[in-house]
């Protein structure tokens, strides 16, 4: 084998595949859709971190059931936004280390969220959630809980605004936000989880680019070392109110 063909495959990581495939789906501030295009704080971040890797992706939008799907199967190749559990590590691998930090919360009308003072007061109302999301235990896997379970979030504060459900469970991050933004009228619950939601760049197991997930792991540890993920952040927080 020619000397020169080695040295092209170590200098152009491009010839070894197709690009990247990402699947997202909207979460505000994190991915927000607007004429076919996502950006938001997970787009910054992606976009800088293929960047400075020298890596190629590509976004394509999916529920995020569906993506989860195509994660065990090797469909797509890397999802943002992703919390860890044992389960999902049986087919993703996780970029280090997590580059957000989130906490789950309970919202709801005042007349009802004003009632939860501990966990076990939940046993009394209608949950809604995110199907296939990760909240904290032990919700996630509590039998007594009455949870119903919904595509996205958007459609659970609309649920709870029309009294459909008591209560939702989100994370602060993203629930605040879409508060801050449009007047739903729902308020925190006195009671909140003592836990939080790390967040991380995951990369299925079944994916053919673990050359180009190795890199945007080193370039993900830098941006979080030298500042660029809090600098990134900033430009979303302003918009987000502590709700009471």
């Amino acid at each position: 084998m020619k000397w020169w063909y080695w040295a092209l495959l170590w200098l152009a990581p491009s010839v070894w595949g197709a690009p990247l495939v990402v699947a997202m789906d909207e979460w505000p501030p994190f991915r927000m859709e607007q004429e076919g295009r996502f950006h938001g704080l997970d787009v910054d971040i992606l976009e800088a971190m293929a960047k400075r890797a020298g890596v190629e992706v590509e976004v394509r939008r999916y529920p995020w059931g569906r993506a989860l799907s195509f994660m065990q199967s090797g469909k797509v190749d890397l999802m943002m936004g992703l919390a860890r559990t044992a389960e999902r590590e049986r087919y993703i691998d996780y970029l280090a280390p997590s580059y957000y930090e989130c906490h789950p919360a309970f919202y709801g009308r005042a007349e009802v969220a004003n009632r939860v003072h501990r966990y076990d007061d939940l046993y009394a109302l209608e949950l809604g959630y995110v199907l296939k999301s990760a909240y904290f235990e032990p919700f996630d896997s509590d039998p007594k809980l009455r949870r119903h379970g919904v595509p996205t979030e958007q459609q659970l504060l609309g649920m709870v605004v029309r009294g459909h459900l008591d209560l939702l469970v989100g994370t602060d991050c993203q629930v605040d936000y879409a508060l801050a933004k449009d007047a739903h009228h729902l308020i925190k619950t006195p009671w909140q989880p003592d836990a939080r939601v790390n967040l991380y760049v995951g990369v299925s197991k079944q994916s053919a680019g673990k050359e180009q997930a190795h890199l945007l792991e080193q370039a993900l540890a830098s941006m979080i070392k030298d500042g660029t993920i809090e600098r990134l952040a900033t430009a979303y927080r302003p918009r987000v109110k502590e709700l009471h």
